[in-house]
């Protein structure tokens, strides 16, 4: 069985359990950071956003694949992470997120075009 990274924006967190479930009955194991990672305890706690992107990156380098749900700051970096890492990278943005295009154009200018290079490789 895979383990497999699901990358949310914090707008979707209210979808977190129907996202693991998407993934459960595909035959996976899901591993959520708003499961992993309570806001409270890390992002908007005393762990603070900074270290709690690292702490994704490293969740992300032990998960088998990396599936993006949407489109944020976070993800984008997680994104961008699991690229280098070469993690097989699955997107399902349409289906979960449908601000994702105005957030890409939004964030264009600091992440560049990763999804671009999805398409070439």
């Amino acid at each position: 069985m895979l383990l497999i990274y699901c990358a949310t924006p914090a707008r979707l967190a209210n979808r977190k359990k129907e996202i693991m479930d998407f993934v459960t009955k595909q035959g996976f194991g899901p591993f959520h950071p708003f499961q992993a990672f309570e806001y409270e305890r890390f992002e908007g706690g005393p762990v603070g956003r900074e270290k709690t992107i690292e702490f994704c990156c490293r969740a992300i380098d032990i998960c088998d694949e990396f599936w993006l749900f949407g489109i944020s700051e976070g993800t984008l970096a997680e994104l961008c992470h699991a690229i280098k890492r070469k993690k097989p990278i699955r997107l399902f943005i349409d289906e979960f997120d449908k601000n994702w295009r105005k957030e890409y154009k939004r964030l264009k200018n600091k992440f560049g075009d990763p999804l671009a290079k999805l398409k070439a490789t």
